[in-house]
């Protein structure tokens, strides 16, 4: 049975978090850095030891199912002299901070939001000594990703729903039903074809789309990776490709990556992997999301889609991925 992960900020280790000061009440200004940066502050010491190595074997895990290697976080290092002084060092949007010291009893966490900047989040791991720190955050990896995730996913649904195109949202809203606050960018690609919808992104080097459709659901069907990919394939061969005759496909050389996710109650289907078009050399990263609305007998799906074969592909694929907390049916 597929085991549903429920994505709530269920923090399982002792992390406290810490109201920020008066200064929440006043103009903050924005942070500094791209998404996905993180800033370490630490002691050269501690940094070139086993806390360090730890930080950067968790932050710098490779994101699962790109076309290239690349990090969860582009990590960064910083001395505590070099944060206290430089302003754009504080002002970052992702920062931890070590303070580790023989007076400390024990290792604990505490996380502040928007001390510097808004939307800021601050990790701060205080410690006794680096091998007690260390064997911690190894302990805890899934933990202390999750935590700089979720910040960085609340920018990214904050962003799209500020950013929303009115026009584009409503077209999708009296077709399905449902809300999505598609950010100003998008353009509808296709919405003549009866349940099913496209929508992209278009720029120089790298395209971003999004594909809505649905189809009657069956009761006596599993819902499992081959039933999610033999669909898939039925509506995104409607989406062409470059030369006449080309449409887009999912790749099976590496076959997706299937879960179940609790998405503020309710149960998504993600199928993660890659899409190729056939009669044509073009691919890239997708992640699509399903969910069985039994109300009106139906099955929903959306697709994230990513093209950009020179340029890395992570923070574009986080940006869609994350659209879906901001969908309601």
């Amino acid at each position: 049975m597929l085991k549903i992960v429920r994505l709530v900020f269920l923090f399982v280790i002792t992390l406290a978090f810490v109201s920020c000061n008066d200064k929440n009440s006043s103009y903050m200004p924005a942070p500094t850095g791209k998404y996905y940066d993180l800033i370490a502050i630490a002691h050269e010491k501690v940094w070139n030891g086993p806390v360090g190595d730890t930080l950067q074997s968790i932050m710098r895990e490779p994101v699962p199912m790109l076309n290239q290697r690349e990090p969860m976080y582009d990590l960064y290092y910083s001395t505590p002299n070099e944060y206290t002084s430089k302003t754009l060092i504080q002002r970052h949007r992702n920062l931890i901070v070590f303070n580790i010291s023989p007076n400390i009893p024990e290792v604990s966490m505490t996380a502040e939001y928007d001390v510097y900047a808004r939307p800021q989040f601050i990790v701060t791991v205080n410690g006794p000594n680096e091998a007690a720190v260390a064997a911690y955050m190894d302990q805890h990896r899934s933990e202390l990703q999750r935590v700089f995730d979720i910040a960085e996913r609340d920018r990214i649904t904050s962003w799209a729903k500020k950013n929303a195109l009115a026009s584009l949202n409503s077209e999708i809203e009296n077709k399905f039903g449902i809300k999505m606050y598609v950010p100003k960018g998008y353009k509808m690609r296709n919405n003549s074809i009866p349940d099913f919808a496209w929508m992209s992104m278009d720029m120089p080097t790298s395209s971003q789309g999004i594909i809505v459709y649905e189809y009657p659901y069956d009761p006596d069907v599993d819902i499992n990776m081959p039933y999610l990919v033999y669909q898939r394939g039925e509506f995104v061969k409607n989406i062409p490709g470059p030369t006449e005759g080309s449409y887009m496909v999912t790749s099976l050389v590496f076959p997706p990556m299937f879960t179940a996710y609790d998405i503020s109650g309710r149960v998504w289907y993600e199928l993660r992997g890659f899409w190729d078009v056939e009669n044509d050399y073009m691919g890239g990263p997708f992640v699509n999301y399903t969910t069985i609305d039994k109300e009106n007998n139906r099955v929903i799906s959306i697709d994230y889609y990513v093209f950009s074969p020179h340029n890395p592909k992570r923070n574009f694929m986080k940006q869609l991925e994350n659209m879906i907390f901001n969908v309601e049916i």
